[in-house]
C-alpha cells in the first residue's frame, strides 16, 4: 500500500529527500544525542535500546537528506496506544518536521487498527503541551510526582478516525 501525506511546511529552495522508517539498535546513539538536545531528563541508551527491540512498540525514524533527524515511539495496545518518546534534532526543529512525524505515526497506529492515542508531557513544558493542542490532542488529568524529579505529568489523548 502507498502512503502519501501532505504537510504544509515552510519553503525551501531545493527539493528534500525525505523518508520514514523503523528504527533499529544501530541508531540509538543518534538517538540519544538528539534527546540529550531537547530535554534536561533524557532518555539513556538501555531507554531507548529496550523499547527499539520491544514488539510492541511502533518505532519511527525520521530521515532527511540520509540523516536521521527525528523519532517517534508508541507502545501499542489493543486499540489503543502510549506516545512514549517524540524528538526532533534542534536544526529541524520549527520547520513542520514534528507534524510530518506525528501525522506518519498516527496513519500507522490508524492502520493498526488503534483507536486512541495517549502521552504524558511535563506539566511546564507549554511548547510541547501547544504542540500537541494544536495537533488535536485534549488534556484529561494529571499524574501527580509522575516522573524521576517529582514533576507532574499532564495526560492529553487523541481520537485516531477512520
Amino acid at each position: 500500500m502507498s502512503l502519501v501525506i501532505f504537510i504544509i511546511m515552510r519553503a525551501i529552495t531545493k527539493p528534500i529527500n525525505i523518508f520514514f522508517r523503523k528504527l533499529l539498535l544501530d541508531d540509538v546513539e543518534s538517538l540519544v544525542d538528539i534527546e540529550k538536545e531537547n530535554t534536561e531528563h533524557p532518555w539513556t541508551a538501555p531507554h531507548f535500546s529496550s523499547s527499539v527491540v520491544d514488539k510492541n512498540t511502533l518505532s519511527i525514524g525520521l530521515v532527511v537528506e540520509q540523516k536521521l533527524i527525528g523519532y517517534a515511539l508508541a507502545l501499542v495496545v489493543p486499540e489503543s496506544a502510549d506516545l512514549l518518546n517524540i524528538g526532533i534534532h534542534q536544526n529541524y526543529k520549527r520547520q513542520g518536521y514534528g507534524e510530518v512525524l506525528l501525522t506518519y505515526l498516527l496513519v500507522q497506529l490508524k492502520e493498526a487498527a488503534v483507536s486512541t492515542l495517549i502521552l504524558e508531557v511535563r506539566v511546564e513544558n507549554h511548547i510541547a503541551i501547544n504542540f500537541y493542542q494544536k495537533q488535536g490532542f485534549e488534556a484529561f488529568g494529571i499524574r501527580e510526582k509522575y516522573y524521576s524529579n517529582r514533576e507532574d505529568a499532564k495526560i492529553m489523548k487523541l481520537h485516531i478516525p477512520y
